[in-house]
C-alpha cells in the first residue's frame, strides 16, 4: 500500500491531488443536488475542501454558489461551516 500521508511523495503529487480534489468537489455537488441530501455528509464534504488550499479561488467561489435556506441544527451548522472554511481559506497565504 503506498504511503499517502501528508509530505509523502504520492500527496505532494499535483495529478493526485487534482484529482482528490475534483472528486471531493463532484461528490459535494451531487449531494447538495440530490433528491434527499444528508446535511452531515454535505458538511463533512465542506470540512475536506480545508485540504486543498492550492484550489482556494475555485472553492471560494464553488462555495458562495451554495445557499443553505434551512434553519434546522443541521444547516445551522453547515452555514457556520462554510464561512469558516472560507475564512480559512482567504485567510491563508500558502501556496
Amino acid at each position: 500500500m503506498k504511503d499517502s500521508s501528508p509530505g509523502s511523495e504520492e500527496s505532494s503529487d499535483p495529478t493526485i491531488r487534482l484529482m482528490a480534489y475534483t472528486n471531493l468537489v463532484r461528490r459535494l455537488w451531487d449531494e447538495i443536488n440530490c433528491e434527499i441530501n444528508l446535511a452531515p455528509v454535505i458538511i463533512a464534504y465542506i470540512r475536506g475542501l480545508r485540504a486543498f488550499p492550492e484550489y482556494r479561488d475555485t472553492t471560494v467561489m464553488f462555495l458562495d454558489t451554495i445557499e443553505v435556506h434551512g434553519h434546522t441544527h443541521f444547516d445551522q451548522l453547515m452555514k457556520r461551516e462554510m464561512t469558516a472554511v472560507l475564512d480559512d481559506l482567504l485567510g491563508s497565504n500558502n501556496d
